[in-house]
């Protein structure tokens, strides 16, 4: 790997897995062998210098999640293009996205980088349903996870837990 390494997810197969970088000395994004460690392919062709992707996450053995300092979250089927993402979102205030958690259906959401926003996603539509703000600090969000009844939030200094009822 020629950049920093930043994210990576391997697909629910155990036979391939996607490699997030830095986006300083090529693509950020690269679809990479467990057998072989060999890489397959790089994905998109939409990445600015230094666009690094931040997090990569696996739905299911043939499509993902990504996200990073760009703004976008992409949705990537790699039994198709690999120039473009099948659909992408981008973050409302315009802030690098950190992460995301998907209930692997139709709902998703993404911790932005600052003033602790998390957005809830709908598949189905080209904007967020919901905004959170579950910080008091202007702190990333670094990571989270949900189920249908909570939401957990890890900010720089705190764990934050939401109820959905």
């Amino acid at each position: 790997m020629e950049d920093k390494v930043l994210s990576v997810s391997v697909n629910q197969t155990g036979e391939v897995f996607v490699c997030g970088t830095a986006g300083c000395y090529g693509k950020p994004l690269v679809l990479q062998s467990l057998a072989t460690g060999q890489r397959i392919a790089h994905l998109g062709g939409c990445y600015k210098h230094g666009a690094g992707v931040l997090f990569c996450l696996y739905e299911n053995p043939h499509n993902l999640f990504t996200c990073g300092y760009d703004t976008y979250i992409r949705f990537w089927d790699t039994r198709t293009n690999l120039m473009s993402a099948r659909i992408s979102w981008e973050n409302p205030f315009d802030q690098a996205v950190y992460c995301l958690s998907s209930d692997h259906n139709m709902t998703f959401i993404s911790g932005s980088a600052g003033h602790g926003l998390v957005w809830l996603w709908d598949k189905r539509l080209t904007r967020a349903v919901q905004m959170y703000y579950v910080g008091k600090s202007n702190s990333p969000v670094y990571s989270l996870a949900f189920d249908p009844c909570h939401l957990y939030v890890a900010l720089d200094k705190t764990l934050q837990m939401l109820y959905f009822t």
